[in-house]
């Protein structure tokens, strides 16, 4: 994630504090917050549980760690002990989202659904959850600027991580754009988008004007936007740009539960402000290109500790925003028959 400060006083937040983890937080009638632990930067992930009468319904569910082992085990065991967990849905298959599936699925036996590629891709991070930085990784950085020996030591700067993860479920429900899904008695739209993640799943309530936003609509950061390694030529900043024009179809008055941060009021003011910093991110990373230049010498100066601590965010991002800018005719992107990329002025 990004961090951003937000105009707080332009959004009505519906508590000014966050409940303590793991307390199950009356929002509406058959819809209960519970936020948990994780062991990043963001410090926590925002689920929501649905009361479907004979049992409830999960949206995302965090990551496997023993404070969430703990919290999840302590509701079952107790509050939720007399229905059963029927149903998990998850937005997408970031780590602090899906993490904890593979438990919940074994010892629930509950359903689960998910976009399909939000599925592929929880199975590719699970599969190369042990590798960290690959010579692919590096060979994109110097196709990107980088040099050999700076390539070398961002690699070597790396330190094995655990990967706080079970295995994905195998079997699920795919769940598509425009699809209407039924949680908490009430009827769900599922609204699909890129940027973010492949195909990020957010659910509006129409009768009550209610969005599940995920990580799409954040109060206080923007979610991550990162030109992943394997599509080195991604535009993932024009989808999530293209994504706000699908939510700014969405009443004003919609009240938005967030992956991240407190629940709130304002959709619209937010899309904006959201619209507002992009366009202010992307001029300020065309006023750094003054010649031809590369992907890497502008993570050097804008995120220069970061590259070293977490090159995929800082590298994919930068990037992301100079594919974008490539597109929207403000640079050029060059590729010599070496495959190294450069970006220039117009």
């Amino acid at each position: 994630m990004s961090l951003q400060a937000s105009a707080d006083g332009d959004l009505s937040f519906t508590v000014q504090r966050p409940p303590a983890y793991g307390e199950l937080t009356d929002v509406l009638p058959g819809l209960y917050w519970v936020r948990l632990p994780v062991p990043l930067r963001l410090n926590h992930v925002n689920c929501w549980l649905l009361d479907d009468g004979p049992g409830w319904t999960l949206v995302d569910c965090g990551m496997n760690t023993d404070d969430i082992f703990e919290i999840w085990d302590k509701l079952w065991r107790g509050l939720l002990r007399s229905r059963p967990l029927q149903n998990l849905t998850l937005t997408h298959a970031h780590i602090d989202h899906i993490g904890f599936a593979g438990y919940l699925v074994k010892e629930m036996k509950c359903a689960v659904r998910l976009p399909f590629a939000e599925w592929l891709n929880g199975w590719m991070m699970w599969h190369e959850r042990d590798e960290g930085l690959t010579e692919q990784f590096a060979d994109y950085m110097r196709r990107n600027g980088a040099s050999a020996d700076e390539a070398a030591a961002i690699m070597g700067a790396q330190r094995p991580s655990k990967y706080l993860g079970l295995k994905p479920p195998r079997e699920f429900s795919r769940i598509k754009d425009g699809d209407r899904v039924s949680m908490g008695k009430r009827e769900w739209r599922v609204i699909t988008a890129g940027g973010h993640s492949p195909e990020h799943a957010s659910f509006f309530c129409e009768t009550d004007k209610i969005l599940i936003a995920g990580d799409q609509v954040l109060s206080h950061i923007t979610p991550s936007v990162i030109v992943p390694s394997a599509q080195p030529d991604a535009n993932p900043m024009k989808e999530y740009l293209d994504s706000l024009a699908r939510f700014e179809e969405l009443p004003a008055d919609t009240l938005v539960l967030p992956s991240h941060g407190l629940p709130f009021h304002g959709l619209h003011t937010r899309l904006a402000q959201l619209r507002e910093h992009h366009q202010a991110r992307l001029e300020d990373m065309a006023s750094l290109v003054t010649g031809p230049t590369s992907a890497f010498a502008v993570a050097q100066e804008v995120f220069p500790r970061v590259l070293l601590e977490n090159p995929r965010q800082a590298f994919g991002e930068s990037l992301a925003h100079l594919n974008m800018l490539a597109s929207m005719g403000k640079l050029t992107r060059t590729v010599d028959d070496k495959g190294a990329i450069t970006f220039a002025p117009l």
